[in-house]
């Protein structure tokens, strides 16, 4: 209701501007017509009396004439000043499109030319935040798929020397497999994530069991967090759930593996699933190194990882995908962190 009436003001305000603008014109036209005439006829330079009798339509003509000469003259004049923000906004729109995403208006007079302001600014604000992802995007792609590709091309030719010990040569073929096995991942990740940007709705939707769902993925990091001796504290309510069972599970994947990854060996990870009336809302939180303010901003960016050295195992792109399974679903993703005090990812799903 507020940002109808809003709106509606902001309309208003331009209609009476403009409104104001034209009867401004008109004014000063029929002003100068009339001192224009005046003069005329006092110097004698246009006898009206003498026009009228000889020729009835000269006297209407050369008012005529008069007239659009003045109006045109006056509306040249007045309608420099409100097409001035208009100039002023071709001008920065074209800076726009050249790739100056620094460029700010600054539009003084009524609300609408400031709400028109800051509507530019914020645009020029997010493609400049977008440009700045794309070229981050491209540094960290090159960055991932390239680090294993290195590191089996050099352990592979290691392998052409006779006289590697067995041990040695068994090591490094088990690198060369890890390797891989992390740049499959890296391009299975990446065409997951460009499915589901693709999709604007989910073309699979089945009712299933969420808490058996979550069950399940649960049970298959066991051998990681008992190499961890984590303690594992899990509480599910029943609940089933409309939507894309296997995109799903990649949500619930993502977000225990790095709990499991990120909480220090001995430290706890409670995972919680309940049922409200209208959502299904999923919380899994551990006692681990927390998460910089910084990187809370970017934790959903493609390839963003808090670990700028790359130490940490994966590639920076579940978080994304996550965000957007659940945003097809309708739901909510969120973190809340604190460095050194542990992380917590929220995950609300609507129920129909």
């Amino acid at each position: 209701m507020k940002q109808t009436q809003k709106t509606f003001r902001q309309r208003f305000g331009l209609t009476v501007l403009f409104s104001a603008i034209v009867f401004l014109i008109l004014i000063i036209t029929s002003v100068l017509i009339f001192i224009v005439g005046v003069l005329l006829i006092r110097t004698n330079a246009l006898n009206l009396a003498k026009l009228s009798r000889q020729e009835p339509m000269v006297p209407i003509f050369v008012l005529l004439v008069i007239s659009v000469v003045v109006g045109t003259v006056v509306s040249f004049m007045i309608s420099r000043f409100p097409l001035k923000p208009l100039r002023r906004v071709i001008d920065a729109t074209n800076r726009l499109a050249a790739g100056d995403f620094s460029v700010r208006l600054h539009l003084l007079g009524p609300s609408a030319f400031t709400e028109l302001a800051n509507s530019f600014n914020r645009m020029a604000e997010e493609l400049g935040g977008i440009e700045m992802l794309r070229a981050d995007f491209v540094d960290n792609f090159s960055h991932e798929f390239k680090t294993p590709i290195v590191s089996i091309k050099g352990f592979a030719e290691e392998l052409k020397h006779d006289d590697l010990a067995p041990e040695q040569r068994q090591e490094y073929l088990d690198i060369i497999i890890h390797e891989s096995s992390r740049l499959a991942q890296l391009a299975t990740n990446v065409l997951n994530l460009s499915r589901v940007e693709k999709q604007a709705i989910l073309a699979s939707r089945a009712r299933f069991d969420l808490t058996e769902q979550v069950r399940r993925c649960v049970l298959l990091f066991e051998n990681k967090w008992e190499l961890r001796r984590l303690n594992l504290n899990v509480e599910l309510d029943e609940v089933t759930l409309e939507g894309d069972e296997e995109l799903l599970s990649q949500v619930w994947l993502n977000l225990i593996d790095n709990a499991v990854k990120f909480t220090p060996e001995g430290g706890c990870v409670d995972i919680r699933l309940q049922k409200n009336e209208r959502t299904a809302v999923f919380v899994i939180r551990d006692d681990g190194y927390g998460i910089s303010p910084e990187s809370q901003r970017h934790i959903f960016d493609k390839f963003y990882q808090g670990d700028l050295s790359h130490a940490a195992s994966g590639n920076g792109l579940g978080l994304s995908i996550a965000r957007r399974v659940v945003t097809l679903h309708g739901g909510d993703i969120r973190c809340q962190s604190e460095e050194g005090a542990g992380t917590a990812f929220t995950v609300e799903l609507p129920l129909s």
